[in-house]
């Protein structure tokens, strides 16, 4: 019981910080004149920061992919790496997809509403 409320208070923290990090990394990316690179740049973000894979092979446990990708390299051997890599290359690829489409459907709202102006 005492691991199970310490691994939903390590994933508070977690999810805390990363918020907090997201928004300061935010407000950087508001680049003027950059409205796609701003779009890939938060997205890609997004992607890596909450992606969760399985902390271990037959753990049922989730830890964010990045983390697991990074042990697993530094504890198992780059052999092992590919085991959350791959999930986390999925998620990066969704989240630059989602993020043209996403630009394009901001492009053509501000086109819309500057004619019907």
């Amino acid at each position: 019981m005492e691991t199970e409320s310490n691994y939903w208070l390590i994933w508070l923290i977690y999810i805390a910080a990363a918020v907090l990090f997201l928004g300061i990394f935010w407000r950087i990316t508001r680049l003027q004149g950059w409205p796609w690179l701003r779009f890939s740049l938060r997205g890609l973000m997004l992607a890596l920061i909450f992606t969760p894979w399985y902390a271990n092979i037959e753990g049922s446990n989730l830890a964010p992919a990045l983390m697991v990708v990074a042990l697993d390299a530094i504890t198992v051997g780059m052999s092992a790496a590919p085991r959350a890599l791959v999930p986390l290359l999925l998620a990066l690829v969704a989240a630059e997809v989602l993020a043209t489409i996403l630009y394009f459907a901001v492009r053509r709202k501000r086109k819309t509403l500057n004619t019907e102006s």
